[in-house]
């Protein structure tokens, strides 16, 4: 019985010998990167196959063999196994990415079960050298919208695409066509919903899994207004609309379960866990709400939310109230970013799934960390070869290849036209995920340093319609509309953007501070200057270095001026080109050098 094996293709048969070996080339490699339980997870499974008893391999059998549980295991209330056999996988995937192309007999632990499959690889199978981007991997750069035109092509009519493919089937073929993909989706999800050994199979997670609790009713009038569900139903929908989230539905939440919140977010093998209660006074609403990391039980934030009682708008303050909920959780560097971003700096990025390298992305983002650059864009080089659906991916390379041109970040890495590469990145985000804010802020970033300011707008503007809280497009539209000096525009877009996320990048207080510098309020610009905390920025010692000399503080001045010049110390040389590839007004590119030759800078006349 142990003497070979089938594959799951119709390769011949492989001898156990040769799997062992193959095993063993496994545990060898240090590109397999498993813990040692899950080293003894996979010998486990693949001697028990090879020993002909495939049929016992269960949650409950691998529990006790490997994961030393006993006989009172419940796999419904533990998720150890299923947890541990998605890393496995996970460490399988990257090992036969990387190290393992090569191999001859490859093992696969297909989703669903436990039991591992043998394949043969062909002599004829590719082995890829190099998962970095070239230029024949982007898309085509698409025509430029003329001025005002929509930055997204709509989609084609139904009417029309149904047409198209009447062309070639005739009208009851197409029915039948529709039928038979009903009846394939019914199935499916059937087959997601259930595994072999009974318990549930998760879908593919592209982020962090996270649970709404029911929000309990604290007192009767709340229960009459039935402010729980109300209020449960608001935040699941609003944290469904961020796709960087794995989020359980209502009836998840709602359904009566046995058991704490806790035990569900551990059935569930959720990552998050979101509970918390509702209250009210005669005229108020309360909600007090909590985030727990559902694996380590530590507890991450918390925070109250209070608005006006009024039954009448009672659905629209309950949508209000979710809406601040999930703001200061789920947006760029909220409560989860910011536990998920702990730590992930210091890990590896080439195991890093697709999720981390955005995370990645987002940590090089807020400081624009210049150490950290070389890793971000190789990491998500890989993504978009290794997951190529994920649009924030496409959006954020964008990003970093824009940062060439904006900070002069690895210059010549990346050829002699990043923008030229960015540019159908960012438009393939957009194409990908519509509704997806990242993908028009790349549009609006990339659009700005080609100086087509105008396009640059309506990009941001485009994605604010579709998602019209983001704190960053709010902040980046808001912020490069007081550059222009369009300060009537930028300042409320800037102010809602810190109201909604008060964590947001400090280098956004720019528009206050220029708004305050044009305005003669050289006490308030220093005041927005001294917030902002990228000292790595030149424009962060330019503002000190300016509203200092404006106010007659001459050596706080030319210290700022040391700093910036320590940065780049022909910087007298360049500031006009500079403030200009910005592109700033006239009025405030005047202003400003202004107030540098105050502090000391030399700067050649240059007819501004």
């Amino acid at each position: 019985m142990g003497g070979a094996v089938m594959p799951d293709t119709s390769s011949p048969v492989l001898p156990a010998a040769a799997i062992r070996e193959a095993l063993e080339r496994i545990f060898a490699s240090a590109d397999f990167d498993a813990s040692e339980r899950n080293r003894r997870f996979l010998r486990h499974v693949v001697e028990e196959t090879l020993a002909g008893r495939a049929d016992r391999i269960k949650g409950y059998s691998v529990a006790m063999a490997v994961f030393d549980r006993d006989a009172s295991f419940d796999p419904q209330l533990d998720p150890i196994v299923r947890i541990e056999a998605g890393r496995l996988r996970r460490s399988l995937d990257h090992y036969y990415l990387t190290g393992g192309q090569a191999d001859a007999i490859r093992v696969i632990i297909p989703k669903g079960g436990y039991v591992p499959t043998f394949t043969a690889r062909s002599s004829a199978d590719p082995v890829i050298d190099d998962p970095g981007v070239s230029p024949d991997m982007l898309p085509p750069d698409p025509p430029r919208p003329a001025d005002g035109a929509s930055i997204v092509p709509p989609p084609a009519p139904l009417q029309g695409r149904l047409g198209r493919l009447g062309r070639w089937l005739p009208w009851h073929g197409i029915l039948i066509l529709v039928a038979i993909l009903a009846l394939f989706a019914v199935w499916r999800l059937g087959a997601l919903q259930q595994s072999p050994d009974g318990q549930a199979e998760t879908t593919r997670r592209q982020g962090p899994a996270v649970v709404v609790a029911a929000l309990e009713e604290s007192d009767a009038e709340a229960t009459r207004l039935h402010l729980g569900p109300g209020l449960t139903r608001e935040i699941i929908a609003a944290l469904s609309r961020h796709k960087n989230l794995f989020v359980f539905g209502t009836d998840t939440s709602l359904q009566p379960v046995p058991g704490s919140a806790d035990a569900l977010a551990r059935r569930l093998s959720a990552d998050y866990l979101l509970s918390g209660s509702v209250s009210t006074t005669p005229d108020r609403i309360r909600l007090l709400v909590s985030l727990v990391d559902a694996k380590k039980g530590r507890h991450l934030w918390s925070q109250s939310y209070e608005s006006p009682l009024v039954p009448a708008r009672i659905v629209d303050t309950q949508a209000e109230i979710a809406r601040r909920v999930v703001d200061s959780l789920a947006q760029p560097y909220g409560a989860i970013y910011d536990d998920r971003i702990t730590g992930l700096t210091g890990g590896v990025p080439e195991q890093f799934s697709s999720y981390e390298c955005v995370l990645l992305f987002y940590a090089y983002w807020r400081r624009t960390e210049s150490a950290l650059y070389p890793s971000v864009r190789a990491c998500l080089e890989r993504t978009i070869v290794d997951d190529p659906g994920y649009a924030d991916a496409w959006a954020a390379l964008a990003l970093v290849y824009a940062d060439q041109v904006r900070f002069g970040m690895q210059p010549g890495a990346i050829g002699p036209d990043p923008l030229g590469r960015a540019l159908p990145l960012a438009q393939r985000a957009v194409m990908l995920a519509p509704d997806a804010p990242l993908g028009y802020q790349a549009q609006h970033l990339v659009f700005w340093l080609r100086h087509d300011v105008e396009q640059s707008f309506a990009a941001a503007r485009a994605g604010l319609e579709r998602s019209p809280g983001n704190a960053e497009l709010l902040a980046d539209l808001g912020g490069r509309l007081c550059l222009r000096g369009r300060f009537d525009e930028g300042l409320p877009l800037l102010t809602e953007a810190f109201a909604r996320n008060p964590g947001q990048l400090t280098i956004y207080r720019l528009g206050f501070f220029l708004a305050h510098y044009m305005g003669g309020r050289y006490e308030d610009a220093l005041t927005e200057a001294s917030r902002i905390d990228q000292r790595d920025n030149r424009f962060t010692h330019i503002v000190h270095a300016i509203a200092y000399a404006q106010l007659g503080r001459k050596n706080e001045a030319a210290a700022e001026l040391d700093l910036l010049l320590q940065l780049n110390p022909d910087y007298g040389n360049q500031v006009v080109t500079d403030l200009q590839d910005r592109n700033m007004s006239p009025e405030i590119v005047r202003a400003v050098v202004d107030g540098l030759r105050k502090a000391g800078l030399s700067v050649p006349n240059a007819g501004i």
